[in-house]
């Protein structure tokens, strides 16, 4: 069975999501990108091989990089992103 592939946008609360990914803990998914505005919250993940990091949530989108994207940014740009990421 292929694992699909798993974005994360927003490490804020989008951390706790990635820690599960990383750790196994979803069947059937595997994280292999991260995307957050702020650098300093990409720092953990730039020696994960499997991981790339985006500060702009459209490179993730538009990269080959996702099969899925869990958006985990503040409320107010769920919708905007959810748009991209149908695109």
């Amino acid at each position: 069975m292929n694992k699909v592939r798993l974005g994360i946008i927003g490490l804020g609360m989008g951390a706790l999501h990635a820690r599960y990914l990383l750790a196994g803990k979803v069947r059937g998914a595997t994280l292999t990108a991260v995307c957050d505005a702020l650098p300093e919250k990409l720092a953990r993940y730039l020696n994960l091989a499997q991981v790339q990091s985006f500060t702009d949530a459209d490179a993730l989108l538009q990269s080959d990089a996702i099969d899925a994207v869990v958006i985990a940014t503040p409320h107010y740009a769920h919708t905007t992103l959810g748009i991209a990421a149908l695109k």
